[in-house]
């Protein structure tokens, strides 16, 4: 069966960026809850969604993640749960 579809649509841009696309209104509901709840707890929603970045690009193949497949799986990885321990650590200090 041939594909007729276009690699160069919006939709067909989207469906090969999943995951950012997913992303990006996590980002702003994020930074909404930043400025009305707080920062402490923006920065631990941040967090988590690093977490979860840094686990999905562990589990899902390559071409399923897009841009979020930078170098290898284990490094992204690794880089992703640094941030999100980072964040976590910073967000939960008092004082800062």
């Amino acid at each position: 069966m041939r594909d007729d579809r276009s690699p160069f649509t919006l939709g067909a841009a989207c469906r090969r960026q999943a995951v950012l696309v997913l992303t990006v209104p996590a980002v702003i509901v994020i930074v909404v809850v930043g400025a009305v709840v707080g920062a402490p707890v923006a920065g631990t929603a941040l967090a988590v969604l690093l977490g979860v970045l840094a686990l999905a690009r562990i589990v899902l193949p390559v071409r399923v993640v897009g841009a979020l497949a930078v170098r290898s799986r284990g490094l992204d990885a690794s880089v992703l749960a640094l941030l999100a321990i980072g964040l976590a650590v910073l967000s939960v200090s008092p004082n800062l």
